[in-house]
């Protein structure tokens, strides 16, 4: 049976927030001199790489599939923080896939 669920796939980069200051001993450890690249993708279908990024959330049934950035957080917590930065992503994107699902049925 395939997978046509929705994923929403984050992924985090950490870089210093001023690489001059990196050969310091200790400076990225730190946290206050890291700061942090998010990457957000909405996709149809599980592939299993999607496991190596950072969240993975499965929209369709609302359950978080990964968590390693905050792992406190519930699925309602992350889907709000995601929403908040890339609603209009988020929105688009996951109709456009439901729009070709139709299409295709």
């Amino acid at each position: 049976m395939v997978n046509l669920n929705i994923y929403l796939i984050a992924n985090y980069r950490a870089r210093p927030k001023n690489p001059k200051q990196t050969a310091q001993t200790g400076y990225m450890s730190n946290p206050d001199n890291i700061i942090y690249d998010e990457e957000l993708s909405i996709v149809r279908g599980w592939r299993d790489r999607y496991i190596k990024n950072s969240v993975v959330l499965d929209l369709t049934n609302e359950k978080i599939v990964k968590n390693s950035f905050r792992t406190e957080k519930t699925f309602n917590d992350l889907f709000a923080h995601y929403h908040e930065g890339f609603s209009e992503y988020i929105e688009q994107t996951v109709n456009n896939l439901n729009a070709s699902l139709q299409s295709k049925g």
